[in-house]
């Protein structure tokens, strides 16, 4: 069994992205990002201050702006315009969950999509589907990254994506897909879902309950990439497999913590350095 670690991975990557970052400075383009924090959610404020802290890591120069719980889609959309309009930023990125009275799908498609950091832009997403992975959601990069690493097969493999969000769901199913699997999509709601994922080569889950995914419902030599992250009361996290029990089935397994999520930080700063080194010819 390969216990897919990503911390030196990581590691790796951070120095890249640092020296990377430098040579961007030397040629005259300070990056810059902001995150827009809405409410008072502790959980995405961490996430928010994990990215802060990475961006001083390697260079980035970055801005939090905090907005008040009953914060409105207009007022939002308004911080959005001027931040598109500025042209020392190069990143915006909006911290999930946002309040209920606000409109996602306007905030959305309301971000500059050069400048959308997590890559969700109906944009980005159209040319995904066309073949295009120039700007490809996080998370879903950062799974199918640490597949790569452990040298995955996709061709003509089966693969069983669980999970069918826009943004980590749909875009890992077409990322295996063009990556020659087979690939059925399920959730949560999937009928016969056991049926299904034991006659996967690979399974990917991605819908927010923990130890979802139970070793009855794995075949032997299986990769299971897990992607949930669910907090408890006292702030310990936990996946959607069970992975004491499923990991001595596995060919290859990514644990929770330690697997997709740090790459997930680090995908949100490659994606905009591979962009600024391309429009500025910084090689």
């Amino acid at each position: 069994m390969i216990e897919i670690r990503s911390k030196e991975f990581v590691k790796v990557q951070t120095d890249l992205l640092k020296q990377r970052v430098s040579e961007l400075k030397d040629n005259g383009i300070h990056p810059k990002i902001v995150i827009i924090l809405c409410g008072d959610d502790e959980a995405s404020a961490s996430y928010a201050r994990t990215k802060t802290k990475f961006a001083d890591k390697i260079g980035v120069a970055h801005e939090l702006i905090s907005c008040p719980n009953e914060t409105t889609t207009e007022e939002l959309l308004a911080i959005i315009k001027r931040l598109n309009e500025d042209n020392s930023v190069q990143g915006i990125m909006i911290e999930m969950p946002l309040p209920k009275q606000i409109d996602f799908q306007k905030i959305n498609v309301a971000i500059d999509p050069d400048k959308d950091l997590d890559a969700i832009h109906p944009i980005h997403l159209g040319n995904l589907l066309a073949g295009n992975q120039s700007r490809v959601p996080n998370t879903p990069l950062s799974a199918i990254t640490l597949m790569d690493e452990v040298n995955t097969s996709f061709k003509g493999k089966r693969a069983v994506m669980i999970g069918r969000s826009t943004i980590v769901g749909k875009p890992l199913a077409e990322l295996m897909l063009q990556r020659g699997a087979t690939v059925t999509l399920a959730h949560s709601q999937t009928e016969n879902m056991a049926e299904l994922t034991r006659s996967a080569d690979i399974i990917c889950v991605a819908v927010g309950i923990p130890k979802f995914l139970t070793a009855d419902m794995v075949s032997p030599g299986t990769t299971v990439i897990d992607i949930g992250t669910t907090y408890d009361e006292t702030g310990k996290v936990f996946g959607d497999v069970d992975y004491e029990n499923v990991a001595e089935k596995t060919h290859a397994i990514t644990p929770v913590p330690g697997g997709v999520g740090p790459v997930t930080k680090l995908m949100v700063f490659k994606q905009m350095i591979d962009r600024l080194e391309e429009v500025t010819d910084v090689v």
